[in-house]
């Protein structure tokens, strides 16, 4: 619409202008906002530019008693001239056109001087049957027109609707003050410059004065202050022509003056475009630059957070698997201890002190295990929602009621294929976190919305759907210094003996390991939002299912079943208790300090071994899946039992563990241990 009117409106102008020069000299500007509208429209629309033009052009015509034979002549040459240019730009241009590179304005100038050359000759035709002027001096005033439209009246239109992008300086006083400023001074540099009679013969360097005032618009508002610049002059040029007084191009006043006007306002556009885009394609760049450099900082950065997590994850990992198997000899050493009559009631008391300890000791080293990302996934297939709501009620447990605790959830199922356990950890931890942010009490606000990410995302996600959890608190936020170790174990803004810090370590640990991410957005005394943002699954929700008749029947093994067991195990303590525990069990034991150890064993113990347990990660060159593939190669139907401080996850090799079935994690009880392998004996029996 706003097309199409600044259309009929021009060419209204054009048409009350018309007696100044012909009948050609002022229709410049229509032919302008045409290509402009073929620019900026979408292609599908293009067959509606040219109706448009033809509709608007004859009801102008009509309005203006200029519906003749010489008006319909002058509509067909302009519309071959805008079939032609449309065709062109087409054929040789990237589209769309912005005005944004230099090579770009050559091109749309080339392709348009090219046109309106070839329409020009039967408009010259034309305007020598009209009213007798020469062909020659009737093509050259169509084509000096119609390439003004083209310099200023196009750019114009199509920066109108696409504007430049540029640093934002917005519209405050000192600016629009700037602005009237320069366009009073130009009027009245445009006035004196064109007004009077020429200083040297038919022609002045007196107009050339607007060079000045134009270059300044070019600097300081750009393309768009430039065009609409030159508008104004050529406006202001057109006002003095029509009070009958010669400008200093000239000494005529009639179609002439108008004439040599447009052929100085030509060179001006041409000038201060190419001057105006060349200023734009540099600012750009640079723009392109910065933007370049600042997602190139954000990515080292991120990578070396990455490298530190990671290295701090290693080193945690590592220490998690040794303490484990410390922690695994001292729980066995405790539970033969218990087992000691004679024991006074004091010490009974002190046991189960150290017990306690104990358990949570191994509580942190299973932290450390999650945050470096060595702890066993079981992921399914399932809403986040219902997850999120299932588990609400746990939350409210831990929340005090001076607590707000709020749950929204999004209108569609999230269908995510995650460890449902490990995810209500990650919003356990963050609930506790935004509580213990707010002393006294507030509002803790849990959401879950769906969000997607576009291709080459600076986020370093991948491009994609995710399900976000959002747990958003109004404590006292949390510093900027502080934010880069947010999520390094064992850093705590908390007073001594309040936190281990491994809160939000375990929280980046699975969200990591699920593919996902964190982000925290966070202001001090206003409190933080912590995003979790997990992929969503293309898999359909599956359906409740009954346990199988398997599960069912399967013996539990709770009763004893006597047999011969390999065990296999690098640490000394470790191997020493689990014999004693085993054979006052009822078992014959048989040890072996290392995997290879184990093969060199094996020719003379095969025919009696009933079950092997083997620690996973031992010296010597042979894994725990080494050997028991080995073994199986030699007996498929042995039974093997895995045991380590690592989670059988951080095993490289493909062989399935499940703890609780053939993978016992360090530290365990002894009665955790003898049913596992009471369990395999039941199962190898029964299938034998």
């Amino acid at each position: 619409m706003r097309l199409a009117l600044a259309f009929f409106v021009s060419h209204a102008a054009a048409l009350a202008l018309i007696r100044y020069g012909g009948p050609l000299a002022p229709a410049w500007p229509p032919a302008g906002v045409a290509v402009g509208a073929l620019l900026v429209l979408p292609p599908s629309h293009r067959p509606l530019v040219f109706v448009g033009y033809v509709l608007l052009d004859t009801l102008s015509n009509l309005i203006q008693d200029y519906a003749t034979q010489v008006g319909l002549m002058f509509l067909v040459a302009s519309l071959t001239e805008l079939y032609l240019i449309d065709q062109l730009l087409r054929r040789f241009t990237e589209q769309p056109i912005r005005f944004a590179r230099l090579r770009e304005v050559a091109v749309f100038l080339v392709i348009t001087g090219v046109a309106a050359f070839v329409a020009s000759v039967p408009a010259g035709l034309v305007a020598r049957w009209a009213d007798g002027s020469t062909v020659l001096r009737g093509s050259v005033v169509w084509w000096i027109g119609d390439m003004l439209a083209y310099a200023v009246v196009t750019p114009l239109t199509v920066l109108y609707f696409n504007p430049p992008r540029s640093p934002s300086r917005g519209w405050a006083l000192p600016r629009i003050l700037e602005a009237s400023a320069l366009a009073a001074v130009t009027v009245a540099v445009t006035v004196f410059a064109l007004r009077g009679t020429p200083i040297v013969g038919p022609l002045s360097a007196q107009p050339y004065m607007l060079a000045l005032p134009l270059l300044l618009v070019t600097l300081r508002f750009g393309q768009v202050g430039t065009l609409w610049t030159l508008l104004g002059v050529a406006v202001t040029g057109v006002l003095l022509l029509l009070d009958q007084q010669p400008t200093a191009l000239a000494v005529s006043t009639g179609g002439d003056g108008l004439t040599i006007l447009q052929a100085f306002l030509g060179i001006q556009a041409l000038v201060s475009l190419v001057l105006s885009t060349a200023l734009r394609e540099q600012q750009e760049t640079a723009i392109e630059h910065a933007q370049m450099v600042e997602a190139l900082t954000a990515s080292e950065h991120r990578l070396r957070q990455s490298q530190k997590m990671e290295a701090i994850g290693q080193l945690a990992g590592g220490i998690a698997h040794d303490f484990n198997n410390v922690l695994a000899a001292i729980m066995m050493q405790l539970e033969e201890l218990r087992l000691v009559r004679e024991l006074p009631r004091i010490g009974r008391e002190l046991l189960i002190d150290v017990e306690t300890a104990v358990q949570r000791a191994a509580r942190l080293t299973r932290q450390l295990l999650v945050f470096s990302r060595q702890q066993a996934m079981q992921p399914r297939v399932l809403d986040l929602n219902a997850l999120v709501r299932s588990h609400v009620r746990l939350l409210r447990r831990v929340v005090p009621s001076s607590y707000s605790l709020v749950v929204s959830s999004s209108p569609t199922p999230l269908v995510v294929d995650v460890d449902g356990g490990m995810i209500e950890q990650v919003l356990m931890n963050l609930v506790l976190n935004a509580r213990d942010a707010q002393q006294g009490g507030g509002a803790i606000v849990i959401s879950t919305i769906q969000r997607s990410l576009p291709p080459e995302s600076p986020s370093g996600l991948a491009s994609g759907h995710y399900a976000v959890i959002s747990v958003r608190d109004t404590g006292s936020g949390i510093a900027e210094d502080n934010l880069p170790r947010l999520f390094e174990p064992f850093f705590t803004t908390k007073p001594t003996g309040q936190g281990t810090g491994l809160g939000l370590a375990t929280v980046y640990g699975i969200v990591q390991q699920h593919g996902g991410t964190v982000r925290v957005e966070t202001a001090l005394g206003s409190g933080t939002t912590m995003e979790v943002w997990i992929p969503v699954s293309a898999a359909s929700l599956p359906e409740a299912t009954s346990a199988s008749s398997e599960e069912l029947t399967v013996d539990s093994g709770e009763h004893q079943m006597p047999g011969t067991l390999l065990i296999v195990e690098d640490e000394p303590t470790v191997r020493r208790l689990l014999q004693r525990v085993l054979e006052r069990d009822g078992y014959k034991v048989h040890v072996a300090p290392s995997g290879r150890d184990a093969l060199e064993l094996w020719p003379s113990v095969q025919a009696t071994v009933d079950l092997v347990i083997t620690d996973l990660v031992m010296p010597g060159g042979v894994s725990g899946t080494q050997l028991a593939s080995e073994l199986h190669r030699l007996d498929p139907q042995l039974p093997v039992v895995f045991t380590s401080g690592y989670d059988p996850e951080f095993d490289p090799s493909d062989v399935t563990m499940v703890p609780g079935e053939n993978f016992v994690p360090k530290p365990a009880t002894s009665e955790e241990l003898l049913s596992v392998i009471r369990r395999q004996l039941s199962r190898r029996r029964h299938e034998s």
